[in-house]
């Protein structure tokens, strides 16, 4: 046996994986991760962190370096369908300049690739207290009422090891094994194309000073995608195959080099090749996203095309979710039904997500495929993306459900089961953003005229992972309403949840407002709360305390 006990075990260092680690390294837990390889990711794969990710991820303090990682500025990032990057272009997706999100929300995006995202993640993981081990296998995996043991293995050594977890993450790609061993079919088109990526640099690239690019290219020869170089110097094209004609070995150095040429429509170009690596592209999602104790997050729950660029995005996303809830269970904040929200919330928009991406690969690369519904690819996306909607346990309806599964960001409702609207506030003297509110756990925002709803939340506060904000007071409005982007009055008051999104709303004042947010939260919590015994429940009270807010930048990068 090993000499400790994690909480929660993670199978799996991608962005899931270690997403799920920093998050509940960042609150306070040891979770104890394994990895099969012997490193992070040496291939650039998912390239970006789009502006949900890193709501989530600046949370922890992160966004400046992921920013810094991922050099061109976003704002400049251009997606264009061609046949060659000199040559037709056939549509624009993205042009230059489109990709300010400063008016829905206070993050900026990064272009860094998943080499580069990895190791920052890996790093604030094990600062924290996480633990990491890699070229460590998991063998076998067996849940009971009381945790789940697995069997792990050194690949090294070869010694095995046998660990015993309250819960396990199981972020272990698309191949999972955990999702294997628990019986967990998929669902989907199944594989859509083999590929080949062939990294490389050169100089004097078309475009090389116009900032990041993205072309889908159908050209007369081929069918693919290029990305324009990282901070290393790396480019990438990579092309359809047919792997009952070809092989790896077929894409020799020459070979590729006339592939390079071609996509980039550019014979004078003399490229370097670095790595050569085939990939399998597909559409599916797990019927299933675990069980009572196991989570699956990731590739592991949903494979999708990187048409979009959202794989990555849902990835960090799933191990997020999961963490805050684990944590708050294992901190005896929330009850154990929290975690069943997980599934509630998360595979909805997997499934959705991996639609869309479905569908974006037929627009952009494949428009003969009229069976994977392209033609509204593209109108779809906004909304899927950003701007997805919750409905679990955890969330409570204030209306009837118009069953809408998504709505504009730049349009927000207020409506419970939403992403919070991006308000700048002033605070001390210094520019926040709603969305920064959370670092401690739950935020209850009241309007100017709540005082019943204020000082409910701030007895409840001193008990329950609550901080409590007046606007008006604590807050200065700035640019936007409050009332009106909430949907409340001034006597209304809102709960977010710490991903940010919105439990609960109070339209007015009610009777009895210690009662009614008691109930709010005990519901979202998944826990009964006692109004009599709230002072001697004695919660941990680490980061429960108002979060220290730092000044907010201004504009996306």
């Amino acid at each position: 046996m090993s000499d400790r006990t994690p909480s929660v075990l993670i199978i799996g260092a991608g962005l899931a994986g270690l997403t799920a680690a920093a998050t509940l390294a960042w609150r306070g837990l040891r979770p104890l991760l394994v990895e099969r390889h012997a490193s992070t990711s040496q291939h650039p794969r998912a390239r970006s962190v789009n502006f949900r990710s890193m709501e989530l991820l600046r949370l922890m303090g992160l966004e400046d370096e992921l920013v810094a990682a991922g050099g061109n500025s976003m704002q400049d990032f251009k997606i264009v369908i061609a046949e060659s990057v000199t040559g037709r272009e056939i549509k624009t997706i993205l042009p230059r300049g489109a990709w300010d999100t400063a008016p829905f929300s206070p993050a900026r995006a990064s272009g860094a690739g998943q080499d580069r995202i990895e190791p920052i993640l890996r790093r604030y993981a094990e600062e924290h207290g996480a633990q990491i081990r890699v070229s460590t296998e998991l063998v076998s995996l067996s849940e009971d009422e009381d945790g789940v043991e697995a069997l792990i293995r050194d690949r090294l050594s070869g010694a095995e090891e046998r660990i015993r977890a309250d819960y396990v993450v199981a972020a272990d790609g698309n191949r999972s094994l955990v999702r294997n061993l628990l019986g967990i079919g998929l669902n989907g088109q199944g594989t859509l194309s083999h590929n080949m990526a062939v990294v490389f640099s050169a100089d004097d690239l078309p475009l090389s000073q116009q900032g990041m690019v993205l072309y889908y290219l159908q050209n007369p020869g081929f069918t693919g995608v290029y990305i324009s170089p990282d901070l290393d110097g790396r480019a990438l094209v990579s092309v359809e195959y047919d792997p009952a004609r070809e092989s790896r070995e077929d894409f020799t150095k020459a070979r590729c080099v006339v592939l390079i040429r071609a996509a980039l429509g550019a014979d004078q170009v003399e490229p370097r090749i670095i790595e050569v690596i085939a990939w399998e592209m597909a559409s599916q999602v797990a019927n299933r996203f675990g069980t009572r104790r196991v989570f699956l997050a990731g590739d592991a729950a949903h494979t999708m095309p990187p048409t979009g660029g959202l794989g990555g995005q849902t990835a960090i996303q799933d191990g997020f979710d999961i963490a805050w809830k684990l944590a708050m269970v294992l901190k005896g904040e929330a009850g154990s039904d929290l975690l069943a929200t997980y599934a509630q919330e998360r595979q909805p928009v997997g499934e959705r997500t991996v639609a869309l991406q479905t569908a974006t690969y037929a627009a952009r690369m494949r428009p003969d495929r009229k069976d994977l519904g392209g033609e509204n690819a593209e109108a779809d996306y906004f909304g899927v993306a950003f701007g997805y909607r919750y409905r679990s346990a955890a969330i409570l309806q204030d209306g009837p459900d118009d069953g809408a599964s998504s709505e504009n960001p730049m349009q927000p409702s207020g409506r419970p089961g939403t992403r919070a609207a991006h308000l700048v506030l002033e605070t001390d003297g210094k520019l926040v953003s709603t969305l920064d509110l959370i670092q401690s756990g739950f935020a209850l925002l009241v309007g100017p005229q709540a005082q019943g709803f204020e000082k409910a939340g701030r007895e409840l506060a001193m008990e329950l992972p609550v901080s409590v904000y007046r606007i008006g007071t604590d807050l200065i409005e700035c640019e936007a309403s409050f009332t009106a982007n909430f949907g409340v009055g001034p006597q209304g008051a809102v709960l977010l949840r710490p991903d940010g999104f919105i439990a609960w709303r109070s339209v007015g004042a009610v009777e009895d407002a210690t009662d009614v947010l008691t109930q709010a939260l005990a519901r979202v919590l998944c826990r009964p709360i006692d109004r009599q015994l709230l002072n001697g429940v004695g919660f941990d009270r680490v980061g429960l305390d108002r979060p220290h807010l730092g000044e907010l930048q201004r504009g996306a990068a």
